[in-house]
């Protein structure tokens, strides 16, 4: 699964707008309701500026450096919007961003609004460094979209009318795929950058599936459709990779306490809001509202993020009550039998390798933790809960619970036809993880 960039194309990004929204605020006060558009924010790597609209009318500049001794290619860095007003005061409204080094190669960067008020929060960017180097940006916002091709997507469509992409739907109770199938083109909302996709069944399996991907081009708004060729079988971008039964499949939630392990779905409200859909990044959060564990309600966030050129999605969990419980998290089992544990600066994981792809195929699936260490568990065979899944307990905090779930199919990339190529590539992606520019 190699890191492409792409030269700037005539593609244009969507714009959709998204009403009943909740932001991490609203988690915690399931009645609040925000009715707003969500921006479509982004920045990309372009070798000219294909005479976009600058809005700034004041001098930006941010330095980013790289402290550590490998070189970094495309390493995705946030900046908090009060961060560079804090240096450079108020800042503009905008959608875009370019930063401007002194090589004059524009990269671009998102500015991402994730609470729905309207206003940006966050600059998002990916910048290359080697070891030890130093950069100086200019930030140029924009007033207008740069033509660009996009590497992330967001698909949550009717599948009785795939022109129409869902803003606001009530998880469904049932745990069948015939049911499901009835409502959402491939079951649910999905997420794709130009190296690998996933998709989430929305009703109360809340299992999250796979599609090993042949192709850099967003395909999951063709994929699935009514009376469309199966994603079970090889097409020309890829195909449906994962058996996931009762597991927890590629990275699917559940709490763990004294009692046992309760999977994150069932008996509770669940909601879907499309946050950002960039270029570079798209985000979307899935809410559970009355989630019960050991006689206890509470609130769950499930923010997904994905972004351009990784092998991974980003998984951020808020818990509206901490108290006894750990946040669980694994891998499907169903065609492996062991697992394997890599330790790294800050940052651990585990990871199964076997032919447990779809058709046989080697595929590596890995859990990236950024903690110090890290404890797999093993869910039975069979029974009524969760089955077959290697897993991990992470305690809750006050900072919302992080982890990375990667992805290596052997038809993406031949390295993950052995272990120790995917294992090297996921010891690779978790330095970089672990790896924190310098922003000044």
């Amino acid at each position: 699964m190699s890191m492409v960039v792409f030269l700037p194309t005539s593609a244009m990004l969507k714009v959709k707008t998204i009403s009943n929204s909740s932001s991490v605020n609203n988690l915690f006060n399931p009645k609040k309701k925000n009715h707003m558009k969500t921006f479509v924010n982004g920045v990309f790597l372009m070798v000219l500026l294909a005479g976009a609209n600058l809005g700034s009318a004041k001098d930006i500049s941010i330095t980013i450096s790289n402290p550590s001794d490998q070189s970094l290619t495309e390493k995705s860095i946030v900046i908090k919007r009060a961060e560079l007003e804090k240096k450079n005061g108020a800042l503009s409204e905008g959608q875009y961003a370019w930063l401007i080094s002194d090589v004059k190669i524009p990269v671009i960067a998102q500015l991402d609004d994730l609470d729905g008020d309207g206003k940006w929060d966050e600059l998002f960017t990916q910048v290359s460094l080697n070891s030890k180097e130093k950069k100086t940006f200019k930030v140029e916002i924009l007033k207008e979209k740069p033509n660009t091709k996009n590497r992330t997507n967001i698909r949550f469509a009717d599948i009785n009318d795939p022109s129409k992409e869902i803003s606001s739907f009530d998880r469904l109770k049932s745990n069948v795929t015939e049911e499901s199938q009835k409502y959402f083109q491939f079951e649910g909302p999905g997420w794709e950058n130009d190296v690998v996709a996933f998709r989430n069944y929305y009703d109360a399996r809340n299992g999250i599936d796979i599609y090993g991907k042949v192709t850099t081009n967003m395909m999951l708004d063709s994929c699935g459709l009514k009376g469309g060729p199966t994603y079970h079988k090889m097409r020309s971008w890829g195909m449906d990779i994962l058996k996931v039964a009762n597991s927890l499949g590629a990275g699917a939630l559940a709490f763990q306490t004294e009692t046992g392990l309760y999977r994150l779905g069932p008996d509770c409200k669940g909601s879907y809001r499309l946050v950002v859909e960039g270029p570079i990044r798209s985000i979307i959060d899935l809410d559970f509202e009355g989630v019960k564990v050991d006689g206890k309600l509470f609130n769950v966030k499930h923010r997904i993020s994905i972004e351009a050129g990784k092998p991974y999605y980003k998984s951020e969990v808020f818990v509206s009550d901490n108290s006894g419980m750990k946040v669980v998290t694994g891998i499907v089992n169903l065609h492996s039998t062991e697992f394997f544990t890599v330790k790294g600066k800050g940052v651990s994981s585990f990871f199964t390798h076997d032919n447990q792809a779809f058709d046989g195929e080697k595929l590596g699936m890995a859990v990236i933790v950024p903690q110090k260490k890290i404890t797999v568990q093993t869910a039975p065979e069979e029974g009524e809960g969760i089955t077959q899944t290697f897993y991990t307990a992470m305690p809750i905090g006050k900072q919302p619970v992080a982890f990375y779930f990667m992805v290596g199919w052997e038809k993406s990339d031949v390295a993950f036809k052995t272990s120790k190529g995917f294992e090297l590539r996921v010891e690779k992606e978790a330095r970089d993880i672990a790896t924190h520019l310098i922003v000044k």
